[in-house]
């Protein structure tokens, strides 16, 4: 049997043992190495506290607790993690978590004065927009952390160069300071030279949502996430942009994967209007903002399809709402209407010098079958092109044009240039 003092003793052993990882994990040792530098595990356990307790801070809107582990020594550092989360407390977030992974980026993307100990683990961010994703948005990106007067710190969130880390698809939250505003279902995120535009963009935006569904032979529920910036930084970011300039655009939408780089999950699709048509005044504006919505509608169900159609069923579900004589038409196109037609515009090569022409000639297509065979026709349209998933390629499209139509792509773009004429010309 041990004595009372033995077992006291024991006790005490016991809950020193069980008390000391936790304040090791706060950060709260003397030593100015507080953590084996060969144990990788013990490593991150450090790193995902201080990121717990940072992504806790953005959910209680505690800007205390979000800073409480950035490293100050870095004014642009430090003015970044604060205009961070000025915006990130502004949207409504279902989800945001951080998750350290077991793979760290190389110690040569970090600054050369951080020293030998620095390590950048490759970090998780998970977020989810309550109400506007269907599921969380995993983002890989990358934290530099340090010691610092013997507490292990964020030192950096930037490579040594100023870049954001291989492969992190941003938002214009992580970029600039942003502006958000709800209303009727629309989430406006907005830049400081765009804020004052929120007020008209918004009934917009919102009057396009009960355009659009009012066309479509399925439920949409309406409710939409749209960027309006002017910043370059911002418009820079876009990857993937149809022709390879965002200068030509007016507005572009695009689909929010579960996971970076996968085509295995879209779990929501924003949409932004750029410079040119931030500026716009009406018709033109709801027109392609009815457009845009038209493609945040349909979501994957054109996924596959010729893009002449994608694009044509977006400008006609655009123009739809107007009176016959507000449906502008590009000027080039009655000229080109009136030359030889060789068929639908390539997908290859739809946007590019000649996508004024191609938007029009795939607009009248999709406005030729709609009046002369009915609407439902242009939504089987879809579902053919769509193949269940599979799709369509450009070479396969004339055997499912004969079988819904009748008609082969030539036939179909011969009729299409013929309503330009007769109602342009």
């Amino acid at each position: 049997m041990p004595s009372p003092a033995r077992g006291q003793l024991s006790r005490r052993l016991l809950l020193l043992l069980l008390v000391l990882p936790g304040l090791m994990a706060l950060g709260a040792c003397a030593s100015d190495s507080p953590y084996p530098a060969n144990d990788p595990g013990w490593l991150r356990a450090q790193e995902q506290h201080l990121l717990d307790v940072r992504a806790k801070g953005i959910r209680t809107h505690d800007e205390a607790l979000f800073m409480q582990g950035v490293a100050r020594g870095d004014k642009a550092f430090v003015a970044r993690q604060r205009r961070y989360f000025a915006n990130m407390v502004q949207l409504p977030l279902a989800r945001f978590r951080y998750v350290v992974t077991d793979r760290t980026w190389p110690g040569r993307l970090a600054e050369p004065g951080l020293g030998a100990r620095a390590r950048i683990p490759r970090v998780q961010q998970v977020t989810e927009l309550r109400g506007f994703d269907t599921g969380p948005v995993r983002r890989t990106t990358g934290f530099v952390f340090a010691q610092r007067h013997g507490q292990l710190m964020i030192v950096a969130d930037r490579t040594r160069t100023g870049a954001l880390f291989p492969g992190y698809d941003p938002a214009p939250w992580d970029l600039v300071r942003v502006v958000v505003r709800r209303s009727h279902g629309v989430l406006g995120v907005f830049g400081r030279s765009t804020a004052a535009d929120a007020d008209r963009i918004l009934p917009v935006v919102a009057a396009g949502v009960h355009d659009v569904q009012a066309g479509l032979p399925f439920s949409w529920p309406g409710r939409v996430v749209v960027y309006c910036f002017e910043n370059r930084v911002v418009l820079n970011s876009f990857a993937g942009v149809p022709g390879g300039n965002i200068g030509h655009l007016g507005a572009l939408t695009f689909p929010v994967r579960s996971e970076n780089g996968s085509r295995e999950r879209t779990v929501g699709m924003r949409f932004t209007l750029l410079p040119s048509s931030l500026g716009a005044g009406q018709p033109f504006l709801g027109r392609i903002v009815r457009h845009e919505l038209t493609h945040v509608a349909l979501g994957p169900r054109d996924d596959g399809a010729p893009v002449w159609f994608a694009e044509g069923i977006a400008e006609y579900m655009g123009a739809r709402p107007l009176p016959r004589d507000q449906r502008r038409i590009a000027s080039v196109a009655l000229t080109r209407a009136r030359e030889p037609i060789g068929g639908m515009p390539a997908s290859s090569s739809f946007n590019g010098p000649d996508q004024d022409w191609h938007y029009a000639l795939s607009w009248m297509a999709c406005d030729y079958i709609a009046a002369t065979r009915g609407e439902s026709t242009l939504w089987a349209l879809m579902d053919a092109f769509h193949n269940g998933g599979i799709g369509t390629r450009d070479n396969q499209q004339d055997a499912v044009l004969q079988r819904v139509l009748g008609l082969n792509s030539h036939q179909l773009a011969e009729r299409a240039a013929a309503r330009i004429r007769r109602i342009y010309g």
